[in-house]
């Protein structure tokens, strides 16, 4: 819960909490407290906050492939009652190989697009939120085009 109430605060600071905090928010988002190294994704983060939130009120199709209850424990990899791997994948089972369809179409700030990676990966941030258990259901894996995993039926 607090880490929406850094959101908050840092949109109606518009933008500067988060670098009052910064070790605290290179440590959640990047598993790393060297915050200089970092600062370039700070005003990323305050944009990519705000169209989340509106995504959220205007909810455009928001619930169905970012839903995630507050309770939920971390996780790094999605469930696998529901959800694995393609047979077709050809890549180890902890990459992504070359796709980030869910980065680019959730336009997410902590992707890298010159090394197409995410910065973010493993982070408190990553484990807690929609990255580490992606998919969670077929919903996403459709809106996504995800070619990693199938859904189980």
């Amino acid at each position: 819960m607090s880490s929406y109430g850094i959101v908050i605060l840092n949109i109606l600071t518009f933008g500067i909490f988060i670098y009052l905090i910064a070790p605290y928010t290179t440590y959640f988002f990047f598993n790393d407290v060297k915050c200089w190294k970092y600062l370039s994704y700070f005003h990323k983060f305050y944009f990519n906050s705000l169209a989340y939130i509106r995504a959220m009120l205007r909810k455009e199709g928001f619930f169905v492939i970012s839903h995630l209850p507050l309770s939920s424990p971390p996780m790094e990899s999605p469930d696998l009652k529901y959800i694995r791997i393609s047979k077709k994948w050809s890549y180890p089972g902890n990459s992504c190989g070359t796709c980030s369809n869910c980065c680019y179409l959730a336009n997410c700030c902590f992707l890298d697009t010159v090394q197409n990676k995410c910065v973010s990966y493993g982070s408190i941030f990553w484990r807690y939120f929609n990255c580490g258990r992606f998919p969670t259901s077929k919903k996403q894996l459709e809106y996504y085009k995800c070619v990693k995993y199938e859904a189980l039926e």
